[in-house]
């Protein structure tokens, strides 16, 4: 809260200078990536420059908090996929492999007709690659680290067995989405959620 006399010194220091008082609080790294969300979400192109611009701090400081664009990206694909997958998760029905294919076959079907989400991947889709499939970016990691404490939890309940652990086949299940959720714009392959869905039926057999 803004104390009465905090308020008089901006009056009298702005007093005759032209310049109104800002008494607006600092912008945080929480605030930059929500900023990068939004723009995302309106599938518009954003650069580091223009959330600087947009929360008033320098470019120096927002490059410090949150990387290059691609990075920011990263955060932003990062922190969607992993709303997307604890909606399908909320909604999945069964259990053991049935319902850890239901799972990921709802979460496919989300960002498959996301909109801000396909004009991502369609405006650069070598870029869009980098960002979501890099084994250093945070995007693959949070999603298969998400795959895996859903099988963890199957396998807790006696409901799933599985010929690896984990952490293997969720790598594995993870890298199956992404070769049939970006076919048809780093291929030319037509998009078939249908025929993903049969392969992860076979390797949780």
């Amino acid at each position: 809260m803004v104390s009465r006399g905090t308020v008089r010194a901006v009056r009298l220091k702005t007093r005759g200078s032209g310049v109104a008082p800002d008494l607006r609080q600092p912008a945080t790294a929480p605030e930059l990536l929500a900023a990068a969300r939004r723009r995302f979400l309106r599938a518009e192109r954003f650069s580091v420059e223009d959330l600087a611009a947009e929360l008033g701090i320098s470019r120096a400081t927002a490059y410090r908090w949150a990387g290059n664009a691609e990075q920011v990206a990263g955060h932003v694909v990062a922190s969607l996929a992993e709303d997307t997958f604890r909606r399908a998760v909320r909604e999945a029905r069964g259990r053991g492999a049935t319902r850890v294919v239901d799972v990921i076959a709802r979460g496919m079907r989300y960002i498959a007709t996301s909109e801000p989400y396909r004009a991502f991947v369609e405006r650069d889709p070598q870029r869009a690659l980098r960002i979501v499939a890099s084994k250093d970016g945070p995007v693959q990691r949070r999603t298969i680290a998400l795959h895996e404490e859903l099988l963890e939890e199957e396998v807790r309940r006696g409901a799933l067995r599985l010929p690896v652990d984990a952490h293997t086949m969720a790598y594995a299940l993870v890298r199956v989405v992404e070769s049939f959720l970006y076919a048809d714009a780093v291929a030319g392959e037509k998009l078939d959620l249908e025929k993903a869905v049969d392969i992860l039926k076979l390797m949780l057999r």
